[in-house]
């Protein structure tokens, strides 16, 4: 009887295995900030079509865009010294320090999905490694010279400028 049972079982668990057509994977990209094709004027004009999960690490005009061209794969803002430099979105801290000097005092915060973001030369750091900090948390002070922000989804850079 058992060994009934037991063919029975693998017959019906085996059935699922032929019951699937071949054919092509689709794999839909569902990020949560995913922005449709705006254009960068659209975005200067239309700012409340983008979500507001996302904030501005610094308030200052920006020095030079993300160019892949030109290897500049982040913000450069024109900034003072002292200004608050504010975390884009919640996260935890996984990096505060100044091991790697070119880039000064550096913070790197995990978002969910993958996200992170990076804080360069900063005058001041005023969270650690571990610390959960919500959107728009106070991170840092910046220093004289000025400030560089990158993101990064998983190991890749990113245009900053389609989530901000």
């Amino acid at each position: 009887m058992n060994t009934k049972f037991f063919t029975l079982f693998l017959l019906i668990f085996l059935s699922g295995c032929f019951t699937n057509d071949v054919g092509q994977v689709t794999v839909v990209e569902k990020s949560f900030n995913k922005i449709k094709s705006l254009q960068q004027s659209e975005l200067n004009t239309n700012k409340s079509n983008i979500n507001s999960d996302w904030s501005l690490p610094i308030d200052a005009s920006i020095l030079k865009s993300y160019s892949e061209k030109d290897s500049h794969f982040g913000l450069t803002y024109n900034n003072s010294a002292g200004q608050e430099v504010r975390a884009i979105r919640k996260g935890e801290v996984v990096y505060s320090g100044d091991k790697m000097t070119s880039y000064g005092k550096m913070i790197i915060i995990k978002h969910a999905y993958g996200f992170y973001s990076i804080y360069n030369q900063n005058q001041e750091l005023l969270v650690s490694e571990g610390d959960i900090i919500q959107k728009g948390g106070l991170i840092a002070l910046t220093s004289e010279k000025p400030f560089y922000f990158e993101m990064k989804k998983y190991e890749e850079p990113i245009n900053p400028l389609k989530y901000l």
